[in-house]
This record gives C-alpha cells, structure tokens and sequence, in this order.
C-alpha cells in the first residue's frame, strides 16, 4: 500500500466487511452474494440480502465509495489471512458444517485486520475514517446502546456486533488501531480529539450538545453527516489549517 490513508482506508473496509457477515443469518457459503430468492448477484446489489466474504467487502467497498484499488487491496488481505487461517484451523471441519464455514469466515476476516500495518502514531484523522464506514449503512447503525447483536441484544464488547451507535464505532476503530491494551490506551489523545471534532459537528448541525446526543436523537442520514463534517475539520487539521472547534 502506497500511503497512510490508503492502509486506514483499507482497515475500514476490512472491518466494515466483517460487520456486514458477522450475523450468520446475513452470510452465505457463496462467495459473493444471494437475494431473498437465493439468486446470485454482487455484494452491492441493493437486492443482496447475505453475502459471502468477497460480496461483503464489495458492499463495504460500495458504502464508502472506496476506489477499486482499494478493495483489491483489501481481497488481497483477506485472501493471504484465509491461508494462515486455514493452516491452523482446529475447530470443526468447516468444509462440512455450515456454522463453521461462518465461523471461519469472521476468523479470516480478523486476522485481516490483525495484520493489517499500524500508523505509528494514529490521529483523529484516522478513528473517524474508521468509524464513519463502519456505520455508513443503516442496517450497521444502532442507538441506545454501543454495540447491538443479531438478535438486536445489547452488547458491552465489540465481539458478535453486528451494529454500533457512533461511540461505539469509534470504541471500534480505536480497538482496530491499537494493537494491544497499552497501544489503545495511548490513543487517548487522539480518541478526545476525534469527539470533540464529533461534539463541533453535532452542534453545527443540530445544535446538539454531544455527537453522542445527535446519534441518540436524530436520524442515520444525519450521524453520517455529522462524521463527514469532522473529517473536514480533521484533514483540515493534518494539512495545518485548523478550523474552529
């Protein structure tokens, strides 16, 4: 990968993608995806209604208007994972049993993201990046709670969402970007700095007074938004020219 953008943007994908078949009602054995009547068709049919690996990162792909790079890119990581995976599976046979199969799906898809190269120092820049795709559907987005489930149960950690509230999807990306406890807690900084930028955008807006509030209280068109208006005033930022906030 060329850049620092481009290895955020291909960890949002990554991440966005395994939200998408982590409900194992919206994931199939076929590669790219199936409608309601089990017909094939591309991940990012809006028809689609479960998708294999590749249909999942075309919809993620879709959703975040990604180039075509980038998603070759990020098939690229999912194919070298599914290797290692493989190599080292010891649950069920998951050629023969079907929850397996799903099973092994989601576990290729961490490991993607697992290997997926750090910046040295992630910024503001790069959570929001993250997160914004992460919910960039509705059927992804919740409220009333970080994380949500299949089963639309609420959830304390990341693992089996299939939904986030804003908060949560930037809990998400800092879980994605720090490799380990100690890296996470050294995102502080940055993970302030990405809510107040939520908190300016929320209040332009809406005038909320927390991005927090605007994810509970208005609609999913206008979270999306929201995280866009700070990515503005985040690569404002990284260029040197900080916007008021």
């Amino acid at each position: 990968m060329d850049t620092r953008t481009d290895v955020i943007e291909v960890a949002a994908l990554l991440v966005a993608a395994r939200t998408v078949l982590t409900d194992p009602a919206r994931w199939c054995a076929y590669p790219h995806a199936l409608d309601a009547n089990g017909h094939r068709c591309e991940g990012r049919a809006n028809n689609a209604v479960c998708w294999g690996a590749l249909g999942a990162l075309d919809r993620a792909a879709a959703d975040a208007d990604a180039s075509h790079r980038l998603f070759l890119e990020a098939r690229r990581q999912v194919n070298q994972a599914s290797v290692r995976v493989a190599d080292s599976w010891t649950g069920t046979a998951w050629i023969l049993d079907y929850n397996a199969a799903h099973s092994m799906t989601v576990a290729i898809f961490d490991e993607a993201v697992r290997a997926m190269p750090r910046p040295d120092a992630p910024g503001a820049l790069d959570i929001l990046a993250i997160a914004r795709t992460v919910i960039a559907r509705p059927d992804r987005w919740a409220q009333g709670a970080i994380a949500l489930d299949r089963k639309g149960r609420s959830l304390t950690t990341f693992d089996g969402g299939c939904r986030f509230c804003a908060a949560g999807a930037v809990g998400l990306a800092t879980h994605v970007l720090g490799t380990d406890e100690a890296a996470c807690r050294s995102l502080g900084p940055a993970v302030d700095r990405a809510g107040r930028l939520l908190d300016c955008a929320a209040y332009k807006l809406g005038e909320f007074e927390s991005y927090i509030g605007l994810n509970e209280h208005d609609s999913h068109a206008q979270v999306v938004a929201m995280f866009d208006h700070a990515l503005d005033m985040a690569r404002a930022e990284a260029a040197g020219e900080p916007k008021g906030t």
